[in-house]
């Protein structure tokens, strides 16, 4: 299967991924998530968790954090991207997290009602030019507000292209096989393995 992603290096780039409601509870990890973001999109997130459930029992890194279908077929994959610094998860909760930052258990989808208009999608371009990427890959559903923040991300008035990759996907099961899927593309993506892409693959190139 050939997609967008076969000429778009996942060293280079900048990968998003979704979160999962299914989370590992507790932790051990030090520090505090969001030292490093814009004071805007702390503010946000700040009042966004007082009106959530948090659990304070430890803190784990963001990809450690969750124990969804996704996370728990992804593989090797996870653990290199988010070792890379280049890696990003949505988060209902937290906005947007970088891979490593140290989060609390918690539960709350995302609701882009919640966030100030702008807030999370600047945090994205901004991130990308830190890290000096020109592509921004996203991989998530195609149905959740995670999919619709990354479309409404103004990429043309930037230098920065964004792709999406969802899963067309309408059988039974689709809350186990979706994410599976996304799973699989992104695994495939990471070890530039385009055969192995999943059946249902779409990538879009936002605009």
């Amino acid at each position: 299967m050939k997609t967008v992603l076969d000429a778009i290096d996942p060293r280079t780039a900048l990968t998003i991924l979704g979160p999962s409601k299914a989370k590992i509870r507790g932790g051990d990890a030090s520090g505090e998530a969001g030292a490093v973001w814009p004071e805007r999109m702390l503010r946000a997130r700040a009042n966004v968790l007082a009106k959530s459930k948090v659990d304070s029992g430890g803190l784990r890194p963001a990809w450690l954090r969750y124990n969804g279908n996704f996370y728990r077929n992804v593989g090797g994959a996870l653990k290199e991207a988010a070792e890379s610094g280049r890696l990003l998860i949505l988060s209902g909760g937290y906005g947007i997290l970088r891979a490593d930052e140290p989060i609390s258990y918690y539960d709350r989808k995302l609701r882009l009602d919640d966030w100030p208009s702008g807030v999370l999608e600047d945090a994205v371009i901004e991130e990308a030019r830190r890290i000096g990427a020109t592509k921004v890959i996203t991989f998530v559903s195609a149905s959740a507000d995670y999919a619709k923040l990354v479309r409404r991300i103004p990429w043309s008035s930037t230098e920065i292209e964004g792709v999406l990759a969802t899963i067309d996907f309408h059988g039974g099961g689709a809350q186990v096989e979706v994410p599976r899927r996304l799973a699989q593309a992104f695994g495939a993506w990471w070890h530039r393995s385009p055969s192995d892409y999943p059946p249902g693959l779409v990538t879009e190139v936002l605009t």
